[in-house]
Order: structure tokens, then C-alpha cells, then sequence
């Protein structure tokens, strides 16, 4: 878990228009809300956001936030982001104050590790079906992701929530979903058709029936040459 100093400055004007002249001057609108507490408008600027998001990909980010008005820095953690559909570009960011001593609910990234026996031996075919988990623990014991070892997965096997190794964290997503598996190859049939079959031999016996009629009218010459020949 990465602990970050995030600059804002408090936003006095909202709504669309003013949203946009902001992402116009490189800022990012963002709003910063807690259990009990009445929301705080905020800009961010953009740079520094995603220098800090590229820096700890992959990761779960904690931010110390001095807000202005406040006394004390908070912490924080990004809750929602809102992106561009076209560009992917971040449009808003949504920020839950939070207490390092009371635990949350976030999303984690689920990484599998591992060539599975299954795929080596038998060219089975490894699906990663779920890719993240909800869990609720202390801000200071997220896990940046959980790895699982699908060494060991032949063809048919499969990992379930229950049986990944997780520490100090409860896991809320179903304990019974599927996380990885391996099945069978695929085995595709191209079926030949008959018009197929049927030209490949016309293609072998074209050759033989030409040498047969060339061989009818020679024999058909000589028989008329005979005759002439008779009859003179």
C-alpha cells in the first residue's frame, strides 16, 4: 500500500460549463466526501495525477490530502474515476476521506502466476475469469494484488475464491465464483464437401477417359482405312 501527498485546491464554481473550462487549464474536477460529511469540491491538477497513477499502476494508492479550510491533512482513496469514453482521458475524481483505523471496502487485481501442468502436457488452455475481488480490511493492510499459482491446475481444475491465499483481509465477493481454469483444447472440423470430393476424383479420372477416346477413334481410323483399301 503506497501512501502519496496529492496538492488540490478547493473549487468554488460546479457544473458542466465550468467542469470543462477547468480541464481546458489542465485541471481534473474531483469531489471529496466521507461517512457524515458534507462533500468537498476540489481540482486536481492533471500532470501530477497521472504521474502519481503511472508510477504505482497496479497498485492501491492512500492519499494525504491538505485541503484548504482544514486543519489537518486527510487521508484518502480513489473511489471512482470518470473517463472520456473516446479519448480516455480522466473527466472527474470521486475521494473517500477515510480512517486508518477503520477498515473499507475496495476492488483488487487478481494476478495468476505460473505455467499450469495442464497446458503444458495436454495443451489445455488457461482462462483467467475474474480479474478482481471486492475485500474489506484497514487502509494500511490492502495488498497491492493477490497472486494465485496455477501451476498445478491440470485440464478441468479450477481456483475458487475460497481457495485464494489472502491474509488479514476478508473477502466479500462469493466465495464459490471461479478464478481460473483450465479446458481442453479446442478441436476444429473443417468438413469436406462433396462437391469437393467429387471434383478431386473427376480431377483423377479426367487423364483415363481422354486416353480412352484417343485410343477409340485411332482403332475407329484404321477399321475405315481397312475398308478403303478392300474396296479398291
Amino acid at each position: 500500500m503506497a501512501e502519496v501527498t496529492l496538492e488540490v485546491e478547493k473549487r468554488e464554481s460546479r457544473g458542466k460549463g465550468p467542469a470543462k473550462k477547468l480541464r481546458a487549464e489542465g485541471k481534473i474536477p474531483a469531489v471529496l466526501y466521507g461517512r457524515g460529511e458534507e462533500s468537498v469540491p476540489l481540482t486536481l491538477d492533471a500532470k501530477n495525477l497521472h504521474a502519481i497513477l503511472h508510477a504505482h499502476i497496479g497498485e492501491s494508492v492512500i492519499f494525504d490530502i491538505k485541503v484548504p479550510g482544514h486543519k489537518k491533512a486527510v487521508k484518502a482513496i480513489i473511489r471512482e474515476v470518470q473517463h472520456d469514453p473516446v479519448r480516455g482521458d480522466i473527466l472527474h475524481l470521486d475521494l473517500q476521506h477515510i480512517s486508518m483505523k477503520e477498515k473499507i471496502t475496495v476492488r483488487i487485481p487478481v494476478v495468476l502466476i505460473g505455467s499450469p501442468l495442464g497446458v503444458r502436457t495436454k495443451g489445455g488452455i488457461l482462462q483467467h475469469i475474474l480479474h478482481e475481488v471486492e475485500i474489506e480490511c484497514l487502509p494500511a493492510d490492502i495488498p497491492e494484488h493477490i497472486e494465485v499459482d496455477v501451476t498445478e491446475l491440470d485440464v478441468g481444475d479450477s481456483i475458487h475464491i475460497q481457495d485464494l491465499p489472502v491474509e488479514k483481509v476478508k473477502i466479500l465477493t462469493e466465495s464459490q465464483r471461479s478464478v481460473a481454469t483450465v479446458v481442453p483444447p479446442t478441436v476444429i472440423k473443417v468438413p469436406v464437401e462433396e462437391e469437393e470430393v467429387l471434383a478431386e476424383e473427376e480431377a483423377v479420372e479426367e487423364p483415363e477417359l481422354v486416353e480412352k477416346e484417343r485410343k477409340e477413334k485411332e482403332e475407329e481410323q484404321e477399321e475405315e482405312e481397312k475398308k478403303e483399301e478392300e474396296q479398291k
